[in-house]
C-alpha cells in the first residue's frame, strides 16, 4: 500500500502504519505544549505523544485478535493498516458461517477488555488500594490522577481508553465490530444477504440518533462526524454484500465489455474527451500504430482534461500518450468475477485476454462488474 510504512510482522501479517499517521502524533505532541505551564511544556508533550502511541499499540493488538482468529479459521490475512482514524485488518473474506464471523469480530473487543483489565491491575498496584478507592470515591481525586501524567495515571488512561474502545466497537452498528455480531446473530436465523440489511438498517437507525443527539448539543461536530461515518459504513456494507453474492460464481466473461472504440496515443487529450463524449463506454484502450499502450477508465479520461478555462480546457496541446498510463493489467475470460473485482483499482480498468489465441477480446473495469451486479439484484427482487 502506497504511503504505508511496513514496520512489524507477526504470524506473517505485515503491520503497516499510514505516513498521515504523524499527523495525530503532531497533534498529541501540540495538544501537550498547549497545555503546558513554564518549562513543562517538553515533558507534557512527550506524555501526550507516548500516551498515544501506547493507545495505537493497543488498537494493533485489537485488530490482531480479528486476525489471529480468522487465521485460526482458515481466511488470509493481507495487513494490518494503521491510520490516524484507528487500525484496519484486511482480510481476504469473511467466513459465512455465522459462528466463525462471531468468533473472528468478538476477538477485537475481547482484546481490549483484557487489555483495560490487565492495566487496571497495574495502575492499582502503582497506585495502591486504598489511594485508588478514595480517589474513584471522590471525583477531584480522580482527576488529579488522571492528570497528573506519571507512569500510574498513564495505565489508568490507557486502562480507561481500552474500555471505551471495547465499548464504542459494541455498538450494534457497521462498520464496527457491534455491527458484525449482530449480523454473525441473526445470519443464524435468516439468509446471509438478509441479516446483512436488518444489520445496516439498525445501524443506520442508530447513525441517525446521534446526529439528531447532536444538533440537540450544539457545536457537537465529533457526534455528527460519528453518525455520518456510521450511516455511510453501514450502507457500504449493505452494497459490498449484495455485489458479492450477486455475482457469486461468474466468471469475467459475464461483464466484459467489447474492445469498441480506441483512443490514440498520439491524440490530444482534448479529442479524446470529445470523442468519448458520444460513447458509452466505460474504459478505453490506448493504442500506438495498433499496439496496446495503455488502458483508461472514462473518469480518468475525464480526469486527465485539467481545469477548465473560459469554457477552454487548459493545455489543450497534450496529447493521451503523454500521460502516465500505468501497467496494463490483464485478465482471462474465465476469472472469476469477484477475483476480478478485487484485483482491478478502483479507477482502473483491465484488458481481457483470451489465452489460447493470446488476442485481446474486450475490456472490463470496475464500473461494468458493478452495473451487472446492480441488474442481478433489480432481478432477483423483480
Amino acid at each position: 500500500m502506497s504511503w504505508a510504512l511496513k514496520v512489524a510482522t507477526v504470524r506473517g501479517i505485515p503491520i503497516r502504519v499510514h505516513v498521515s499517521f504523524l499527523l495525530i502524533l503532531l497533534w498529541a505532541g501540540w495538544t501537550g505544549i498547549a497545555g503546558g505551564q513554564g518549562d513543562g511544556w517538553l515533558a507534557n508533550a512527550g506524555f501526550m505523544m507516548l500516551f498515544v502511541l501506547l493507545l495505537f499499540i493497543c488498537v494493533v493488538l485489537h485488530e490482531l485478535g480479528h486476525s489471529l482468529v480468522a487465521q485460526a479459521f482458515g481466511v488470509k490475512v493481507h495487513d494490518i493498516t494503521l491510520w490516524p482514524i484507528g487500525g484496519v485488518a484486511r482480510l481476504a473474506n469473511m467466513p459465512q458461517r455465522p459462528l466463525h464471523e462471531f468468533l473472528i469480530t468478538a476477538a477485537g473487543p475481547a482484546v481490549n477488555l483484557v487489555l483495560a483489565i490487565v492495566l487496571a491491575l497495574l495502575a492499582a498496584l502503582l497506585i495502591g488500594p486504598d489511594r485508588l478507592l478514595t480517589a474513584f470515591l471522590t471525583g477531584r481525586g480522580l482527576t488529579r490522577l488522571i492528570t497528573a501524567q506519571t507512569a500510574e495515571s498513564l495505565a489508568l488512561l490507557l486502562a480507561l481508553q481500552n474500555l471505551l474502545l471495547a465499548v464504542f466497537n459494541l455498538i450494534p452498528a457497521f462498520p464496527m465490530d457491534g455491527g458484525r455480531l449482530l449480523r454473525s446473530f441473526m445470519a443464524g436465523f435468516l439468509p446471509f444477504r438478509t441479516a446483512t440489511r436488518a444489520a445496516s438498517y439498525v445501524g443506520q437507525g442508530i447513525a441517525l440518533v446521534l446526529i439528531a443527539l447532536s444538533f440537540l448539543s450544539p457545536g457537537n461536530f465529533f457526534l455528527t462526524l460519528i453518525g455520518v461515518f456510521v450511516f455511510l459504513g453501514a450502507w457500504q456494507e449493505r452494497t459490498q454484500v449484495t455485489l458479492t453474492q450477486s455475482l457469486a460464481g461468474l466468471t469475467v466473461g459475464r461483464a466484459m465489455q467489447p474492445l469498441g472504440m480506441q483512443l490514440p496515443a498520439s491524440g490530444t487529450v482534448v479529442e479524446a474527451i470529445q470523442r468519448a463524449a458520444a460513447s458509452p463506454q466505460s474504459a478505453y484502450a490506448v493504442v500506438d500504430n495498433g499496439r496496446l499502450v495503455g488502458l483508461l477508465t472514462r473518469r480518468a479520461l475525464l480526469r486527465m482534461g485539467g481545469k477548465v478555462r473560459g469554457g477552454v480546457l487548459a493545455d489543450a496541446s497534450r496529447t493521451v500518450g503523454s500521460q502516465p498510463l500505468g501497467p496494463i493489467l490483464q485478465v482471462p475470460p474465465d476469472r472469476p468475477l469477484l477475483e476480478a473485482y478485487a484485483q482491478i483499482g478502483q479507477d482502473q480498468a483491465a484488458v481481457v485476454v483470451d489465452a489460447e489465441r493470446g488476442a485481446a477480446i474486450g475490456l472490463i473495469s470496475r464500473a461494468d462488474i458493478s452495473r451487472l451486479a446492480e441488474a442481478l439484484e433489480i432481478l432477483r427482487t423483480s
